[in-house]
């Protein structure tokens, strides 16, 4: 079978997605994949200077105008018709360049990948199987929820959690077209690295939904706690790479500034090495998704203290170490138990990684996309003959 994958083809978190689910599904299926991509426009360090992950792609650029949301009314119109405007030229682009392809997955992220380029995409004539993974919604279909009722267009909609699903089915998505696949992480070899310290993933915005002052504020209480050893907290994410000055306000409001190491943007080996060096994960997310750390973390045997939000229940299940949103003083004791314990540590880090084992490899990610894959094509079939 001829497939074909559009997503972004740049060495972002998203890219390194991608990048992994191909050569998984190319592993699996024994064939090919094609990989189309473009210029999105997102800001990332790694899309403005344009380093790709793939030297394999039939890649293209267009003019792109950014979700930039203005106060007067009829700015707001009229940056929104120009941009309907260019993503129907590039929606009708994608669709040029995957034509031969008996199936496309579209990857939908933000801007040129977003949802008015998918909706458009869509629209387009076409006899290949189409499959949606929606990684996020966008200001587009948030401001005008009617227009994702266009995603039952698509033969099937893939999420990573069922918070996700939920979401769609809300907006009027068909239920049975929305399937549930976790975001995959590749199996370290086990390391005899010694480990220290707290690492925290901020993803793409590192000050909205990501509970920074709540963990800030546990930093605090652990301060408190043993003032003669604090724990060192590593900062990453794909927020660029330049720390936030607000961040750093905020962390030396709670007077643990010292303890806190920048790393910013790093690569996803890099980030393997630092989980695997690393003691404790700490992910008390408000919103978003924080399923690429998870599985990472998991992966790298790290245990991991979250919030029942974000995607994490679907990624972590029992062998996560859960905590109420907001609540610093039970995120420091979660911390606290795993540093000073360590066969709580030991039973937590064994429990993460095999649930990476069992249900967050690559392997089984493409397996579980392989299967929605052949039901989308059963389904289209069977549609075709009535």
């Amino acid at each position: 079978m001829r497939m074909s994958l559009i997503c972004c083809p740049f060495n972002t978190s998203y890219g390194a997605y991608g990048s992994s689910l191909k050569s998984a599904i190319e592993s699996k299926s024994g064939g090919t994949m094609q990989w189309v991509g473009s210029n999105c426009g997102c800001g990332d360090a790694m899309e403005v200077s344009r380093q790709f992950i793939t030297d394999q792609c039939d890649y293209f650029e267009m003019p792109i105008l950014r979700d930039a949301r203005s106060r007067t009314a009829w700015q707001r119109e009229a940056a929104g018709a120009a941009r309907t405007v260019l993503l129907y030229f590039r929606a009708k682009r994608y669709a040029e360049l995957s034509k031969d392809a008996e199936l496309v997955h579209f990857q939908q992220i933000v801007n040129a990948t977003g949802s008015k380029a998918v909706f458009h995409w869509l629209r387009q004539p076409s006899t290949a199987t189409r499959i949606v993974t929606v990684h996020e919604l966008d200001a587009d279909q948030l401001a005008s929820p009617e227009k994702s009722e266009a995603y039952n267009r698509a033969d099937a909609i893939i999420v990573h959690c069922d918070a996700m699903r939920e979401q769609l089915i809300g907006l009027r998505v068909r239920p049975e077209k929305v399937h549930v696949v976790l975001s995959g992480t590749d199996l370290p070899e086990r390391s005899q690295e010694k480990r220290d310290g707290i690492v925290f993933y901020g993803a793409h915005h590192l000050m909205t939904g990501k509970g920074l002052d709540t963990l800030f504020r546990a930093m605090s209480v652990i301060r408190q706690e043993r003032p003669l050893s604090v724990p060192t907290l590593t900062i990453h994410g794909h927020y660029g790479t330049v720390t936030p000055d607000a961040a750093m306000l905020l962390a030396k409001d709670f007077g643990i500034a010292d303890k806190i190491v920048w790393r910013n943007e790093i690569s996803n080996e890099e980030m393997v090495k630092l989980y695997q060096r690393s003691l404790v994960c700490v992910l008390p997310y408000t919103g978003g998704f924080a399923g690429l750390a998870a599985s990472t973390a998991a992966a790298c045997e790290l245990p991991i203290v979250a919030t029942r939000t974000a995607g994490l229940p679907d990624h972590l299940g029992e062998s996560g170490i859960w905590v109420d949103e907001n609540d610093a003083d039970q995120l420091a004791s979660r911390v606290l138990e795993l540093l000073d314990n360590d066969e709580s540590w030991q039973q937590a880090a064994a429990g993460v990684r095999k649930r990476a084992e069992e249900l967050l490899s690559w392997d089984v990610i493409a397996e579980n996309t392989l299967q929605v894959y052949e039901q989308a094509i059963a389904n289209r079939t069977i549609a075709a003959a009535r």
